[in-house]
């Protein structure tokens, strides 16, 4: 029976769980023991140390902890810090062509915690992607103009130039002021229709007396003798007509007009100032 005797003395408890007691005496304090991040080590200390080792390691080497949220004003403060980004928007000091404002830009990266180096290579991404969209609405607007080009040429032959100076005569007066003419200009200078509506009234108003913003104001197409006389006295009245440009004024000189804010006059437009002069002299029974 002796051999069949348990030697109390050298039972070994059975472990029902994680073991809470470390090696070399260690003991885990209460509120610690249960913990999921410790008991996974199994009670054994070293693989804790080696663990918290490899952490420390890891920190050394640039790691941070991402905030919690939104709210988490010191621990975007400390990634902030430790990415490098500047405290202001205004610390960024990004490359940029001369002129160009940052401050939107820089305000929407400091905004979203973007470091300088990501926050530059996002900005020349966008300049780059930019450009490449210019160039080919550029390339775009380059291809319709020289079709429009071809296809009023093809119609208009050698009076090709001569039209186009009717178009732009005749949308000139039409309207008030250079940037409506401008504008106008912008939106029909590649409309084959609306280019050849424009010279076919041009051509009409040649001898009319339709005016714009260059001259005076808008009137019929024909007027009495008393009417013509009357424009035809205000015309003559007014050292700054059009009818005087080279002569009594210099606005057929475009730098001269650019620096005195004044509307200039192509010599296309001087030679219809002038036959409209001629016909409100016919109209007035002068001629």
């Amino acid at each position: 029976m002796d051999d069949e005797t348990t030697d109390v003395n050298n039972a070994q408890p059975q472990q029902t769980g994680a073991n809470t007691q470390g090696t070399s005496g260690f003991e885990f304090a209460p509120e610690y023991r249960d913990n999921p991040s410790i008991t996974k080590f199994g009670g054994d200390v070293n693989k804790l140390a080696g663990s918290y080792l490899a952490l420390q390691s890891l920190m050394g080497q640039g790691r941070v902890t991402i905030p919690k949220d939104d709210k988490d004003t010191a621990g975007w403060q400390a990634y902030d810090k430790a990415l490098g980004i500047p405290e202001a928007a205004d610390g960024y000091n990004l490359k940029a062509a001369e002129g160009v404002d940052m401050t939107g830009f820089n305000e929407l990266m400091k905004k979203n915690h973007i470091p300088p180096a990501a926050a530059q290579n996002i900005f020349d991404a966008l300049v780059s992607e930019f450009s490449e969209m210019q160039a080919d609405e550029i390339k775009a607007g380059n291809e319709k103009m020289q079709a429009t080009e071809a296809a009023l040429r093809k119609e208009w032959g050698l009076k090709y130039n001569e039209m186009i100076d009717n178009a732009a005569n005749c949308l000139r007066k039409m309207c008030d002021n250079e940037d409506e003419y401008n504008y106008y200009n912008e939106k029909i200078g590649n409309d084959v229709k609306m280019l050849k509506l424009l010279a076919e009234m041009g051509e009409m108003t040649k001898e009319g007396s339709l005016d714009g913003f260059d001259g005076g104001a808008r009137r019929s197409f024909t007027l009495s003798p008393s009417e013509a006389q009357a424009e035809l006295n205000a015309i003559l009245a007014n050292p700054d007509d059009a009818y005087f440009a080279g002569v009594g004024n210099r606005r057929n000189d475009a730098r001269w007009c650019r620096e005195n804010n004044q509307p200039w006059i192509s010599e296309a437009e001087r030679k219809a100032r002038v036959e409209y002069v001629n016909s409100l002299l016919a109209m007035a029974g002068q001629s």
